[in-house]
C-alpha cells in the first residue's frame, strides 16, 4: 500500500525544491492537488497531480542525485526567481533542475553549492549541521588590531550577539574569514557596526569543499561524500 507523504518532502525528494521553498509556496498559497490549496501539514500520495500557482509541476519518477560547485559571478541572486529583472541561478546551464544550498548576496561572488537533493539541502542549511564556511573579505581601509579580535568574539547584530568566529589577516585591508553561521549579509553587516565598508566578499570553501580554480560561472560536479563529517 502506497503511503502518503507530506508535500514539502515529497517535491524535495523529487528534486523540485528544498523543504524550505516547499514551506514557503504552502504559506503563500501556491501549490495545490486536484485544484485544492494546500496547508502546512497536509500530506500528498505519490505521483499525485500537484500544481504551482496553477501550472502542474513536472515530477520525475526516479531523480539521480546531482552535487555541484558554483562559482556564482557578482550580480547575480542565489535564486531562481528574482523579483525584479537581475540575472538568477536560472540564466545558467547545470544540465538539469538543481536549487541552491543556502545563500550567498548578490553583491558577493564565490562558491555555492547546488542539488536536486533535496534532503541533502535541508540537513545541509539547518543550524544543527551548519558547515564552515570561509571568505575572502576585502575593506575600505586598514582593519586595527582591536576590531579583528571584536569580530572573532562577536558582534551585535538585531540584539543577538554573533557567534566566535576565525579571523586571518592576509594584508592590511583583507580577511579571512570562517564562521558557521548564514545571517543575511552577516559579515558585510559585522564590519559596518566597526567602521568598515565591504569592498570584495568572496566565498573561497564550504566545509571539505574548496573553490579551487572555478571562475565566475564555472560548474565542478562533487562526490556527496565531501559532505559528510
Amino acid at each position: 500500500m502506497t503511503e502518503s507523504i507530506r508535500v514539502q518532502k515529497y517535491l524535495s525528494q523529487k528534486g523540485i525544491c528544498s523543504r524550505r521553498q516547499a514551506e514557503a509556496y504552502v504559506r503563500e498559497g501556491r501549490l495545490s492537488v486536484d485544484g485544492k490549496k494546500l496547508t502546512l501539514g497536509d500530506r500528498v500520495l505519490p505521483g499525485s497531480f500537484i500544481s504551482l500557482d496553477g501550472k502542474p509541476l513536472d515530477i520525475p519518477d526516479e531523480v539521480e542525485p546531482v552535487l555541484l560547485a558554483f562559482y556564482k559571478p557578482r550580480g547575480v541572486e542565489s535564486t531562481l526567481k528574482a523579483m525584479d529583472k537581475s540575472k538568477t541561478l536560472a540564466d545558467f546551464d547545470f544540465g538539469g533542475r538543481v536549487f541552491p544550498v543556502g545563500r550567498l548576496d548578490k553583491d558577493s561572488h564565490g562558491l555555492l553549492l547546488l542539488t536536486n537533493d533535496g534532503e541533502l539541502a535541508n540537513k545541509l542549511m539547518h543550524p544543527r549541521y551548519e558547515k564552515e564556511k570561509e571568505y575572502l573579505v576585502q575593506l575600505h581601509k586598514k582593519i586595527e588590531a582591536p576590531d579583528i579580535q571584536a569580530l572573532e568574539q562577536g558582534i551585535m547584530l538585531d540584539d543577538k550577539k554573533t557567534a566566535p568566529c576565525k579571523v586571518t589577516l592576509i594584508n592590511e585591508m583583507t580577511m579571512a574569514m570562517t564562521l558557521k553561521e548564514g545571517r543575511n549579509r552577516q559579515i558585510r553587516r559585522m564590519c559596518v557596526e566597526l567602521g568598515y565598508e565591504v569592498t570584495d566578499l568572496l566565498r573561497i570553501r564550504v566545509g571539505k569543499v574548496h573553490l579551487k580554480d572555478l571562475k565566475p560561472g564555472d560548474v565542478r560536479p562533487l562526490s556527496f561524500s565531501v559532505m559528510q563529517d
